[in-house]
């Protein structure tokens, strides 16, 4: 056990000390907060930017019109023919042009619906043709000395959201989920190449095992030690989440309603999240880094975890249905975890699928981990 003990200390003294390789492994951290504040200012900076939209006209435009248009944020200049406002707008002095036919009453817009601006304002022409078309009928209707409730309001409409949050913060929170679980997989990824490949390559792992140690004790040291460190990056990640989550709550106005569940369920229940997602993490890390030869190698095959914990994200942003099956998948099932227990669709069913294949998974794992390494093959690869 001592032998166990001293592993440990050794693996974590020397990540710790190395700055660079400290810093690589909360990244993902330090990302989270910064990427939530800039959804939030972003999105802010939107919201609150005024556009002005200037148009072309070939008719006098009224007062009700005027009024309208200023309020939609729109400019207008008039001109006398059609052929006049297109020369306008490929002069770039207009963004879309509307032709109006007398005769036949009809409005014909024109407007360029591949860019940004076109669509803008070809949107913003239809809102203003609508309102000053419901003004002509609110005219009509009172010259015939109809009362305009009476004549409106038959019935009201109520809406009630069924989702629990818009777009953007289901996109917040996803991706600051995959992160904390990415952080993990970087820590335990880069324990585990420390420990094993990089001491292949440099030759001291064959002076270790000089020592009076097992190879057990040996591996179960270096494995302790990267689930150790895999569960201080996974909660700090968690804890920069929910502090950049409060602030942006509090500064941000897409972040008003959304409601992030914080008690002891959640609390708990990310914590044991993160417990066992490191451990098993960190066990496929050393059984990955186990037959490579080099560094390069061995962080080339930790890359594919990375790429696991991204699955999730893209299933939550494509609206994909999750069943219980899923949360058999090792890596993806702790990051839904995650995602149930901060927005309250917690299932205890889920949890304990999850719970049960991580038992099995890591049985398995360490006990793969343990009989590889007592093989000479695995610890002098050349």
């Amino acid at each position: 056990m001592s032998n166990i003990l001293i592993t440990f200390k050794k693996e974590l003294r020397s990540i710790l000390r190395d700055k660079k390789t400290l810093l690589s492994l909360f990244i993902f951290p330090i990302m989270i907060p910064v990427m939530i504040i800039l959804y939030g200012t972003i999105y802010d900076n939107i919201e609150n930017e005024e556009t002005n939209t200037n148009i072309g006209v070939n008719y006098t435009v009224s007062e009700n019109e005027k009024t309208i248009l200023d309020s939609l944020n729109m400019t207008y200049s008039e001109y006398k023919s059609e052929e006049e406002m297109q020369q306008e707008y490929e002069n770039g002095n207009i963004t879309a042009y509307i032709s109006y036919n007398e005769d036949e009453k009809k409005y014909t817009i024109y407007s360029d619906m591949s860019g940004t601006d076109g669509m803008t304002a070809n949107a913003l022409i239809y809102e203003y043709l609508e309102a000053y078309s419901q003004t002509l009928t609110n005219e009509y209707l009172l010259n015939q000395n109809i009362n305009l409730e009476e004549a409106y309001n038959h019935f009201t409409i109520e809406e009630k959201e069924l989702g629990n949050n818009n777009y953007v913060i289901t996109l917040v929170l996803s991706i600051s989920l995959t992160y904390t679980i990415l952080s993990i997989c970087m820590a335990t990824g880069n324990m585990a190449v420390a420990a094993t490949a990089s001491e292949k390559e440099n030759g001291t792992l064959e002076t270790i095992l000089t020592f009076p140690i097992k190879k057990t004790e040996l591996i179960i040291g270096k494995y302790f030690s990267s689930v150790a460190i895999g569960m201080i990056a996974g909660l700090v990640s968690l804890i920069f989440m929910i502090a950049g989550l409060f602030v942006a709550k509090s500064h941000y106005t897409i972040f008003e309603n959304f409601e992030l569940i914080l008690n002891s369920v959640s609390i708990i229940g990310s914590i044991l999240t993160i417990i066992s997602a490191s451990i098993f993490i960190g066990g496929i890390a050393l059984v990955l880094t186990a037959f490579t030869k080099s560094y390069k190698e061995a962080q080339s095959k930790i890359s594919s975890l990375t790429m696991l914990a991204m699955i999730p994200m893209f299933i939550s942003l494509m609206g994909i249905e999750v069943t219980k099956t899923y949360y058999l998948i090792p890596i993806c099932n702790y990051v839904q975890v995650l995602n149930d227990l901060f927005t309250n669709s917690i299932n205890m069913t889920n949890v304990l699928i999850t719970t049960g294949s991580t038992i099995i998974y890591v049985i398995i794992v360490i006990t793969y981990i343990v009989k590889a390494y007592n093989s000479e093959k695995i610890l002098f690869t050349d």
